[in-house]
């Protein structure tokens, strides 16, 4: 009985870790760069990319990701610089299987809640299949108009595959596309 007991601790420590109900093997930090292509305006932008995936709670993960638009001369400082931040929680989404919405964000004093798309909020939700963490985020402005973004990060064998769409009223506005390698 001992020794069935020890040899169920060795294959349980020597499987994947997936009880935070993300498998392991996609947390980390990972830095790049990529292109994006305003297919509006017919430009393309220089975009600096982090993006770090780790664990939430028991069962979800956070993802934050920050990118860096470089200036029009392709400088990471100074005039045109802009930088966006962004840190959100999913959690497994009941009856779904590898499905995640956005956790509710509240505090102390103000109740959890998800944003309303209908009054301007994005709607997030998350989806993993095999090697691959898509989030996708649906607002609607105040007339109607609908903007889905897709974001697709693809693990590879030194970090990750990036690809992003923007939509508006189904019509691409913006693609991009880069390469992250892991940082830890």
């Amino acid at each position: 009985m001992k020794r069935m007991l020890t040899a169920l601790i060795v294959i349980l420590l020597a499987s994947p870790a997936v009880a935070d109900g993300l498998d392991a093997k996609f947390h980390g930090t990972y830095v790049g760069s990529g292109v994006a292509e305003n297919l509006e305006k017919n430009t393309t932008e220089q975009r600096d990319l982090d993006v770090t995936i780790e664990p939430y709670k028991s069962d979800g993960f956070s993802l934050k990701w920050v990118t860096v638009v470089r200036s029009p001369t392709g400088q990471r400082t100074g005039e045109g610089v802009k930088r966006r931040e962004v840190k959100e929680n999913f959690l497994p989404f009941a009856d779904r299987e590898k499905v995640y919405v956005l956790a509710p964000k509240g505090g102390m004093f103000k109740a959890a809640e998800l944003p309303n798309p209908l009054l301007g909020g994005p709607a997030l939700w998350a989806t993993v299949e095999d090697d691959a963490i898509s989030v996708y985020s649906i607002a609607i402005d105040d007339k109607g108009a609908t903007e889905l973004q897709i974001y697709r990060r693809t693990l590879t064998e030194k970090g990750l595959d990036m690809s992003f769409l923007r939509m508006l009223n189904e019509k691409v506005q913006v693609r991009m596309t880069g390469t992250l390698v892991k940082a830890k």
